[in-house]
């Protein structure tokens, strides 16, 4: 008698490439970029890793492509945040939202070690901050003796997130509420009067 086979699970491409995105997003925010390898995604999908490279066909292309999805969504929930009530709280909390502030941290720890992605991730992420400050500029209330401009704004805003979750990722918490208190009063000094 032949041991049962395992019946194949059809999907659409999209699909696929979609799940193939979830778990290395999964594992890069849980275990780091290092951790991915094409075998590493097909195990946690149950499907081999030739699937993975038809998708995606080096390891370089797959960064590249859940990278591209992050970017898209940052530029989605950049839009519902300026639009909010609070828009520059909603924006602290865009930013800080663990998971999201992981994985750009990744993306940076892996920029160092992947030398051909580097300026791709550069000019995406340059393109996107640009984009931030243009919009910000219309909802922040900046006294012009202060020496703050939107793009200095969105890139300390992002740089504190970074840091904080970076930090409690390996537990390290000294000085964190103190830096969120410190954020959530700049916050209410910056925000726009009447």
């Amino acid at each position: 008698m032949e041991p049962a086979r395992k019946k194949r699970i059809r999907r659409d491409p999209d699909t696929t490439r979609g799940l193939i995105l979830d778990a290395t997003e999964q594992v890069m925010v849980e275990e780091g970029y290092a951790a991915v390898s094409s075998r590493r995604i097909a195990q946690i999908l149950g499907i081999n890793a030739a699937t993975v490279h038809y998708y995606y066909p080096t390891t370089d292309d797959l960064f590249l492509a859940l990278h591209h999805r992050m970017m898209e969504r940052q530029k989605g929930g950049l839009e519902a945040v300026l639009t909010a009530e609070a828009p520059l709280d909603a924006l602290w909390k865009f930013q800080s939202e663990w998971d999201q502030s992981a994985l750009g941290v990744e993306f940076i720890a892996l920029s160092n070690h992947r030398k051909a992605i580097r300026p791709v991730l550069a000019e995406v992420t340059n393109a996107a901050r640009e984009k931030q400050a243009v919009a910000l500029d219309a909802v922040i209330a900046l006294d012009r003796a202060i020496p703050l401009s939107p793009a200095a704004f969105t890139t300390i805003l992002t740089a504190i997130a970074r840091t904080l979750t970076n930090e409690e990722r390996v537990g390290i918490t000294h000085g964190h509420r103190e830096v969120r208190d410190f954020v959530a009063w700049a916050l209410r000094e910056l925000a726009p009067r009447g």
